[in-house]
């Protein structure tokens, strides 16, 4: 049986960039992904937003971090992502109860800058100048200028790369079966092709959908988690039409970017049918009509758009209160867990993956993670 210092499961962004971190901090690293690199929630069409204009306020840190990191990754990787720092309008127009109103613009504001995220509230005079076409309805918006995209699969797969070139193993359509848990903090792992290999100083599950199973038979915990699909459209843009920001609405579930390839997606978390037993994803025909009378309503410029694709490939893990759980396991303190991203975990990679290595080789947990327990969710208990 093969030892090794760590192992990370997963070759998604998480995993891919937490060997890559463990790696140039000189640690001995193998990287499993039960089918291929990036063929989870961190791959797709399209683009996937890097923000941190309206998070969860537990997750402010780590955005700011991730913000830091991921103008200078193409350098580091010595590969491209495709990441644009071009801005998030998050648009508001009428004024209801919570914090989806434009009452709320100026506390959501300062919780953003006393975090370390420039951000200004934009009238709607200065709004129509930033990006014309916006339906009247808007009232105003939240700039958030540092927030951006980047390209999801060739980021994972440049994490990968640079992982490899560090002197970690990456190993593609490598199944973890089940876990067990040794002497002076070694775990065992059972890998689907009958072979074992051991981890003598620590594991990092950021397998999103499978790690659920792997803690119930590593430790009886049952994780309160459950999968979905976001359904993620893309439509033609008509003859002059440019989007000079990424637009997200505060009361619509409506995420609008442009692809390189020039056309609209539109996203914003809603699911289309997913089936977790097949791992396949179906076309949700309310969905499709829910978003683009969304898009007409905020875009009417782009009411008439032709329907290009429809994507509903990828499952992501979600918590009840939306934000992940990044943790060790209770009893466990060398098996770290990273899952649950609720549909926007991608963007805060770069910085988790810098904590998680920071945590595992120094032995203390980061306060960046410090709001991301099993425990606040019910979860160390056994099933």
């Amino acid at each position: 049986m093969q030892s090794v210092e760590y192992v990370v499961v997963g070759g998604g962004v998480v995993g891919a960039a937490t060997a890559w971190h463990l790696a140039g901090r000189g640690a001995e690293v193998t990287l499993l992904e039960a089918g291929e690199l990036a063929s989870g929630a961190s791959g797709g069409p399209g683009r996937r937003g890097v923000r941190a204009g309206g998070r969860d306020l537990r997750e402010l840190p780590l955005a700011r971090r991730a913000l830091e990191l991921w103008p200078e990754l193409d350098t580091l990787l010595a590969a491209p992502t495709g990441y644009r720092r071009n801005g998030l309008l998050s648009l508001y127009d009428v004024e209801i109860a919570g914090v989806s109103g434009w009452q709320s613009m100026p506390a959501r504001r300062q919780a953003q800058q006393a975090a370390g995220i420039p951000c200004e509230i934009v009238d709607r005079e200065r709004l129509d100048e930033m990006q014309p076409g916006i339906s009247d309805d808007v009232r105003c918006a939240l700039h958030t200028p540092h927030d951006g995209t980047a390209d999801h699969p060739a980021t994972t797969r440049a994490f990968a790369a640079a992982a490899r070139k560090l002197g970690a193993a990456v190993r593609e359509h490598t199944g973890v079966a089940a876990l067990s848990a040794g002497n002076n903090g070694s775990v065992t792992l059972d890998l689907a092709d009958g072979d074992r290999l051991r981890a003598t100083r620590g594991v990092v599950l950021a397998a999103n959908r499978s790690t659920p199973r792997l803690l119930r038979a590593l430790a009886g915990i049952s994780l309160p988690l459950w999968e979905k699909a976001t359904q993620v459209t893309f439509v033609t843009a008509p003859p002059g039409f440019r989007l000079n920001h990424q637009l997200g609405h505060t009361r619509r579930s409506l995420s609008v970017k442009t692809t390189d390839e020039g056309s609209v997606m539109l996203s914003g978390g809603r699911p289309g049918g997913w089936d977790p037993a097949t791992g396949i994803g179906t076309l949700d025909p309310g969905v499709l009509r829910s978003t683009l009378a969304d898009l007409a309503a905020t875009l009417p410029e782009l009411a008439e758009a032709e329907v290009l694709a429809v994507d509903n490939t990828r499952a992501d893990t979600s918590t009840i209160d939306l934000i992940p759980v990044v943790d060790t396991v209770p009893g466990l303190d060398s098996v770290f867990v990273g899952t649950g991203w609720s549909g926007h975990g991608f963007a805060l990679a770069p910085a988790v993956a810098e904590a998680f290595t920071t945590w595992a080789l120094d032995g203390k947990r980061p306060e960046v993670l410090r709001p991301f327990t099993f425990d606040r969710l019910g979860a160390t208990s056994p099933a």
